[in-house]
């Protein structure tokens, strides 16, 4: 695995964008890695001093200032945490300036939202954006930098977005307790309660899900190279955000990790109101991973192939089928529906 060689911060001096600056801080001295510190002068937020100063003065009022308050937070986290930080200070769309700075480092870490008097940047608005354009992994940031992550959360969804988020987590926080994640929406289990099937069977049903689906677990971690040993995997039922939510609190989970443009349940997790559910019902800090670009995961794809070969998996599915129909639960038209749901590597 590649080391961490570079990590950009970004504050608007608020409390969310300074505990994002000492996370920044606390992963670069684990990693070793350089530590740029970035604020974004927005021109819009210098406009009450107009009145008595020249466009001009204003803004270089403002950005000394900006750099004065920079100097001091790489003096704290120099302190804290025995890093050497460089500071800029930008005039600028916050977005696009970030977009740009982001391109020269490998991880982005962001505070949730900015609660700074002075417009200069809305982290909130542009914590969203990156998250859904940027091609670099995003951290967001909503706890204090207490010490290192300890128990990490990873949902996954058998695609090659959610294979690149555990290996991405796997290098972040090598030292953390992980654990990987699946929820099921179960179809078929609808339609068993639905036709009031025996308890018996249903339970059946989700224990075959369960089985199979730590088995593809336990398999995509392999397929990764990395140590299961290291980690813990369990199966959650019902809507990703929900069961993804239900066992971060769990397991007093610290860090979620998660990719995006995904296919199947957890595939929109961060192009839409999924993204915001688990933001917004969360209380530890997330990151998102971006899916790989061409040829940059090898390994991931490698599994990918194997993971969606439906002949080279077990169908586990298909015996508690076979249960519900002979309880004459399943009409032969639900059955069809259900089978290409469930058939192994498939999303839906």
């Amino acid at each position: 695995m590649s080391p961490f060689t570079s990590i950009l911060a970004a504050t608007d001096f608020s409390v969310d964008g300074n505990n994002a600056v000492r996370r920044a801080a606390l992963l670069a001295h684990e990693h070793g890695a350089h530590l740029h510190v970035l604020h974004v002068l927005k021109v819009a937020g210098c406009k009450p001093l107009r009145e008595w100063f020249s466009p001009t003065t204003d803004i270089d009022l403002k950005s000394a200032q900006a750099r004065a308050a920079l100097r001091r937070v790489a003096v704290e986290i120099s302190g804290a945490y025995d890093v050497t930080a460089t500071v800029e200070v930008e005039v600028g769309d916050p977005l696009a300036t970030l977009m740009q700075a982001s391109e020269r480092a490998d991880l982005v870490v962001l505070g949730q939202r900015g609660h700074s008097r002075v417009e200069t940047l809305p982290i909130g608005k542009t914590a969203d954006c990156m998250l859904r354009t940027s091609r670099r992994p995003v951290l967001v940031v909503k706890k204090a930098a207490e010490a290192p992550y300890r128990r990490v959360l990873m949902p996954v969804d058998f695609t090659a977005c959610s294979a690149s988020a555990v290996q991405f987590a796997a290098r972040l926080v090598h030292g953390s307790r992980m654990h990987v994640f699946h929820a099921t929406d179960s179809h078929l289990e609808s339609i068993l309660r639905r036709s009031d099937v025996a308890e018996s069977i249903i339970r059946d049903v989700r224990a075959r899900e369960e089985t199979g689906a730590t088995a593809r677990m336990r398999r995509t971690v392999a397929g990764l190279g990395l140590e299961s040993t290291r980690m813990s995997f369990s199966v959650g039922h019902g809507p990703a955000d929900l069961a993804t939510l239900q066992r971060a609190r769990a397991l007093g989970t610290d860090l979620i990790v998660a990719g995006k443009q995904g296919r199947s349940t957890l595939g929109g997790f961060l192009l839409g109101s999924v993204s915001s559910r688990v933001l917004s019902g969360s209380d530890c800090d997330m990151l998102i991973v971006p899916r790989p670009r061409e040829g940059s995961l090898p390994r991931a794809a490698s599994t990918q192939t194997v993971l969606v070969d439906a002949e080279a998996q077990p169908d586990t599915a298909g015996p508690a089928r076979s249960d519900a129909a002979r309880a004459g639960a399943v009409s032969p038209a639900h059955r069809t529906q259900s089978t290409t749901r469930f058939l192994p590597g498939r999303t839906s």
